[in-house]
């Protein structure tokens, strides 16, 4: 299945354009090698036309944790953005995001509740 990541990280963009409280447990994303994460990712078939696009889709979706969507929320964000992509591919490409991009999330259990 393909990933079209740009509508996801375009509406990202915004949420994560508003102010946020910093997280000691946050990963710094630019420390974070993307390699581990495009290769994850073509280890489960998810394809891409570009790498930096599906990586920008990756830390906005840990963007969006940050600021309180739930997981099924984000898992709606990926389908939508990306519709050739079965559910079980969106949330192979959550979870990779999520342990590469913000493991701190996970250890919360997803993203925040409303």
């Amino acid at each position: 299945m393909k990933l079209l990541i740009v509508p996801l990280v375009a509406a990202a963009t915004l949420v994560l354009a508003a102010p946020g409280h910093a997280d000691p447990d946050a990963v710094e994303v630019s420390a974070v090698d993307s390699t581990e994460f495009i290769t994850s990712l073509r280890q489960v078939g998810i394809v891409f036309d570009s790498p930096a696009q599906a990586v920008a889709a990756a830390e906005a979706l840990c963007g969006l944790a940050a600021n309180g969507e739930t997981s099924l929320e984000l898992l709606n964000d990926v389908t939508e953005a990306n519709p050739d992509l079965s559910v079980a591919d969106a949330a192979r490409f959550a979870a990779i995001a999520a342990k590469t991009y913000c493991p701190h999330q996970l250890n919360k259990g997803g993203g925040g509740s409303k």
